[in-house]
């Protein structure tokens, strides 16, 4: 059980800590005075939800090759497996840690305009969520690459400051 805590909050701090701060995890979080709201605890299906999301982003900027954007995503991303891991006791967090190395060699080969390197990061980060999902019991969730993307509203093309 330590070793989980452990490799839990390392995970935390590595997935973004600083975009927590301020918010109170699940475990601690203090009863609402009468008349009040508590804080709003996402369920899991709604950051998983957002996750995938990021995912579906994460290609369309590897494609569009819009490196700002890609780096956005890999940092929201890493946010979302950090609330995950802090608000839910049954995450199989051996499984988002190795999410967490496809998202930082992701970073790295945008840093560097690697676009073959983005690509093997992408499906290395496809197959841990995978994996993940198998070990939650949740194997019938399978993430692919994405065919087309739902945010045909949007602009992925990078454009010049």
């Amino acid at each position: 059980m330590g070793r989980m805590l452990s490799l839990s909050l390392a995970i935390f701090l590595a997935a973004g800590a600083p975009a927590l701060a301020g918010e109170v995890p699940f475990a601690e979080a203090p009863a609402p005075l009468p008349g009040q709201l508590g804080p709003y605890l996402a369920p899991l299906p709604e950051i998983m939800g957002k996750i995938q999301l990021r995912h579906i982003k994460l290609w369309d900027a590897i494609k569009h090759r819009n490196w700002e954007l890609l780096d956005y995503e890999v940092e929201q991303t890493k946010n979302s497996f950090g609330n995950a891991v802090i608000l839910y006791r049954n995450i199989p967090v051996e499984f988002i840690a190795a999410a967490a190395r496809p998202l930082s060699d992701m970073q790295k080969a945008a840093l560097a305009k690697d676009s073959a390197q983005l690509e093997r990061g992408y499906t290395e980060l496809t197959a841990a969520c995978n994996n993940c999902h198998k070990a939650a019991g949740v194997g019938f969730i399978v993430i692919k690459t994405p065919a087309a993307s739902p945010f045909s509203d949007q602009d992925f093309s990078a454009k010049e400051k």
